[in-house]
């Protein structure tokens, strides 16, 4: 999309960006930005650029109850400076030599001013939808890298989110573009910036499951995301026991919890999860509520990721995680001890006999 020639977008080493805000490279964007990304320049003389995924997903293949996310992170400068007119996009693939799309769908930020969100036909002069929403900009908290997302939820409905928090204007009805690529896009008209951008992906399922959480929905007031929720949520069971125990658990950064094992040659308990996975909340509440795991806790130190984000989803890769949740133990020296898998019918008796535990 636009200029490829390295004048408006390319390829940076994101660790070494300078003349940026602290958080940029700090807290958790340290962990769930990739050391590459994309630098964008916003140019009134080049006015738009982007770039565009080769991956193309079929909306029918969402059936009534699936949901799609195309998503990318964009990072926003500090409150007083420019916001970048960026946006994530859902478009017609482009056909071969063509650097424009046909049609999309887009969603994110412009003028410095509000979000919105609009439905382009290139070749009409006026977007046939065109959303916004200016109380939603001071929401946003700045500086920080944050996750733009589209997502599509069965035939026609699609929502907005800026790490899990919804414009006034979402959700929108709307079907027609059904074979989309994901992409992202700089229109910029009247001032010079340097903006960036990670992490642009497709994720999407067939089933009534829960999307992804953004790793960034913890910056925002009151500390998380307004829940991207499954239609018809199961409840979880809560374990009881004799005394019902509720005992704080500490899970530790993997920095912290690396260190503290070389200090004290304790192994490390890591658990691999997704949030609202059926399992993984059962398991969730019995560590809150059972003393036997409470003391099986207790010999380890505790770390745990999220597989559906980025560093999470690198570490499941490399302890070749397939199913959810999974425990595995390994020592200080990084030699795995012992692995198991948490099942719907599980019970802390059957689970932990699956680490010679009982």
């Amino acid at each position: 999309l636009g200029d490829f020639g390295g004048n408006a977008i390319k390829v940076v080493d994101l660790t070494k960006v300078t003349g940026v805000h602290p958080a940029f490279h700090a807290g958790m964007a340290a962990r769930e930005t990739g050391q590459y990304g994309l630098w964008m320049k916003g140019d009134p003389s080049i006015w738009i650029t982007g770039l565009a995924d080769g991956v193309v997903l079929d909306r029918d293949k969402l059936g009534m109850n699936g949901r799609a996310l195309y998503q990318a992170d964009f990072y926003l400068p500090p409150e007083g400076e420019y916001l970048p007119s960026i946006a994530v996009l859902a478009m017609e693939p482009l056909p071969p030599g063509q650097v424009k799309p046909n049609s999309f769908y887009r969603f994110g930020i412009t003028k410095n001013i509000f979000c919105y969100f609009s439905y382009v036909i290139t070749e009409e002069e006026t977007a046939r939808i065109f959303q916004q929403d200016k109380a939603f900009i001071p929401k946003i908290p700045r500086p920080g890298w944050h996750r733009f997302a589209i997502v599509f939820e069965g035939v026609s409905k699609i929502r907005c989110y800026i790490d899990g928090h919804e414009p006034a204007f979402s959700p929108v009805e709307e079907s027609s573009l059904r074979r989309l690529q994901v992409g992202i896009m700089l229109a910029e008209k009247d001032t010079t910036y340097e903006a960036y951008a990670d992490n642009l992906s497709i994720q999407w399922t067939d089933e009534d499951v829960p999307i992804p959480d953004s790793p960034y929905a913890h910056t925002w007031s009151g500390g998380s995301s307004l829940p991207l929720q499954i239609a018809n949520p199961t409840p979880v069971p809560v374990i009881q026991t004799a005394t019902n125990a509720s005992l704080p658990i500490e899970w530790l950064d993997p920095e912290t919890a690396w260190q503290r094992a070389q200090q004290t040659n304790t192994p490390i308990l890591v658990y691999f999860y997704a949030p609202r996975v059926k399992a993984a909340m059962t398991l969730d509440s019995i560590f809150q509520t059972d003393p036997a795991a409470q003391s099986f806790l207790k010999k380890y130190i505790l770390v745990k990721f999220d597989v559906n984000q980025y560093h999470g989803g690198h570490l499941a890769k490399i302890y070749r995680i397939f199913k959810l949740p999974t425990i595995i133990i390994i020592d200080s020296q990084n030699n795995e001890l012992a692995r198991a898998i948490f099942s719907n019918v599980d019970t802390w008796q059957s689970f932990s006999s699956k680490f010679g535990v009982n």
